[in-house]
């Protein structure tokens, strides 16, 4: 066998598996709000006025754009679920309340980071209010 054939081969291999490693990849790292082809092949999205977006009754799309209030709930670091709605938290979302962090007191006072907020779901019962944009938190705010 030739040794063009060999190196032939072998890129062919290669660009193989870069191909199935980079689809793996991709299909791993999809948004958790990324239901596009879904609800397009299905036809199923919540209907204005349905309240799924305003914390109502979410049964129809949880991953609809919009505030939620009800209880905190911790999934994951960095991923946390209020009224069914799961959510992550990025390094720009707005999280305040004395109960996530500092005096219970004076809930709008405090500014909290993304580790206080997760610590403040584990211990459990707390309310807040929370606006959703794709899957990401822009602002928790105790409720």
């Amino acid at each position: 066998m030739s040794l063009h054939r060999t190196r032939t081969r072998s890129r062919t291999l290669a660009a193989v598996g870069l191909l199935a490693a980079t689809s793996l990849f991709l299909t791993a790292c999809e948004p958790a709000g990324s239901d596009a082809a879904a609800e397009a092949s299905t036809g199923s999205s919540a209907a204005p006025g349905s309240g799924a977006a305003d914390g109502g009754d979410a049964s129809a799309d949880n991953r609809e754009d919009g505030t939620v209030t009800g209880v905190l709930t911790y999934l994951a670091p960095g991923k946390l679920e209020v009224g069914g709605r799961p959510f992550l938290v990025a390094d720009d979302t707005v999280i305040q309340g004395g109960d996530i962090c500092g005096d219970p007191e004076t809930p709008e006072a405090e500014n909290c980071t993304a580790d206080e907020l997760d610590a403040a779901a584990k211990n459990g019962n707390l309310n807040v209010e929370v606006t959703i944009k794709k899957g990401i938190a822009e602002r928790v705010i105790q409720a």
